[in-house]
């Protein structure tokens, strides 16, 4: 039997947890995922009580996605410091609400150089050891919290390559970004996935339309079937990444149709 868990994300259109957790007890969702980047989702001490609540009153769980312009690869002692401070204080405080966290796995800061951007880790000898010590940190501090890290693809870059074939040999987990793996240098995830053999744990399911991705999943050149498929088949926890509720019902309702056409 699969263990398939299909969620939501955070809506900027809310104010509150609460709103996004009455959306996804009303489409049937199986958890909802805090973005930590929307104030209302941060987690202070106070905001356990209401997401232990919330727990104990459905079969709703939550996940927690971790600020968008992080920098994992930084050499600055202070800035890691930071990072495992952060980390620890949100493992505690979210120690057993959430079951994992998504980290970005950013290429970094750049330099346009004759209007090319040429990337300042590319450079640096020390970046994919460096960048997989201070991971191995983080991942040792939510292991304590039994909170699963998981990295996303985002922008994404060949000079990268070395560095993702060393978390797959380190056991990291990934998250795919379907969306992202089109629109940044045309499925190069992907690519990395399989020939590194990654160990996909959780999936932010979109589409692409145009290049514009976070599209209703019927609407864009991605074939979203075969995306399902594969999360059914590896027990992949899926948020559908559709970041405003009229679209995120629609794609709700798509996902679902699949699903059961499939069982027909």
């Amino acid at each position: 039997m699969s263990s398939l868990k299909v969620g939501m994300p955070a809506l900027m259109e809310f104010d509150s947890i609460e709103e996004n957790y009455e959306l996804a007890k009303e489409l049937k969702l199986e958890f909802l995922e805090l973005n930590i980047n929307m104030s209302y989702c941060f987690p202070k001490p106070e905001c356990r009580d209401q997401l232990v609540k919330m727990k104990k009153e459905s079969d709703i769980d939550f996940t927690l996605h971790y600020y968008d312009t992080v920098d994992v690869a930084s050499p600055n002692l202070n800035y890691q410091d930071y990072l495992f401070k952060d980390m620890e204080q949100l493992a505690s405080n979210l120690d057993g609400i959430i079951d994992r966290l998504v980290l970005h796995l950013e290429p970094g800061a750049f330099m346009t150089i004759h209007s090319e951007k040429r990337y300042v880790y590319k450079y640096d000898k020390f970046y994919e050891s460096r960048t997989v010590e201070t991971l191995n940190k983080v991942r040792e501090i939510l292991k304590a919290h039994n909170v699963m890290l998981v990295l996303e693809n985002v922008p994404i870059h060949p000079f990268m390559e070395e560095l993702y074939k060393v978390l797959g040999e380190n056991n990291f987990y990934f998250c795919w970004d379907i969306g992202h793996d089109r629109i940044y240098n045309n499925l190069l995830f992907s690519s990395f996935k399989e020939k590194y053999n990654l160990q996909v744990k959780h999936m932010h399911m979109h589409n692409v339309n145009n290049m514009k991705d976070h599209q209703e999943l019927a609407l864009g050149q991605l074939e979203i079937e075969k995306y399902i498929d594969f999360a059914e088949d590896n027990g992949i926890h899926v948020v559908i990444e559709v970041k405003d509720s009229i679209n995120l019902k629609k794609s709700v309702d798509y996902f679902n149709n699949y699903q059961k056409s499939k069982s027909v």
